[in-house]
């Protein structure tokens, strides 16, 4: 995320943000996410992205938000929206698999993870241990459904 305020929107009762205070609000709405705090921080995700709706940081953010509160469906749009901003940004890649993973859309997390470790070939982001953590729970939950669907042999 950049400090500089590449919109100025806001509420008629608000006056815009800058770039710092922008930051700032960013900051509180992160440690509202990591105490749990998920609907507040999802509020001031939300006051942000529609201050400055090309800042990817803010989409993975409502995505966080709305992945904690079980919003699956809208958590993985506002990832897409992340992933079109910054296509090279690791996180909304492993987010969105797990809501995918939490669907039950396997083949579809698996390829998320599968691309987040691409995007971090020396395995330095601990996202991208993360991301080959859950591509194995993906596969395996691949084959127990696959198993369970098989017929039983009865000879």
């Amino acid at each position: 995320m950049t400090t500089e305020s590449k919109a100025t929107v806001s509420n008629d009762n608000e006056k815009p943000l800058s770039g710092p205070e922008m930051l700032e609000r960013a900051t509180e709405g992160f440690n509202l996410f990591q105490d749990g705090h998920f609907s507040e921080s999802l509020a001031i995700f939300e006051k942000l992205s529609a201050m400055d709706s090309t800042e990817a940081y803010f989409q993975t953010a409502l995505g966080a938000c709305h992945l904690a509160l079980e919003d699956l469906d809208t958590a993985v749009a506002c990832f897409n929206r992340a992933i079109e901003l910054d296509p090279t940004d690791i996180t909304p890649f492993v987010n969105r698999g797990e809501a995918f993973l939490r669907q039950g859309r396997t083949t579809e997390a698996a390829r998320d993870f599968q691309h987040a470790v691409s995007l971090d070939p020396e395995d330095k982001d601990p996202l991208s241990r993360r991301a080959r953590m859950l591509a194995a729970a993906a596969l395996e939950s691949s084959d127990e459904a696959s198993e369970s669907e098989a017929p039983e042999d009865r000879s």
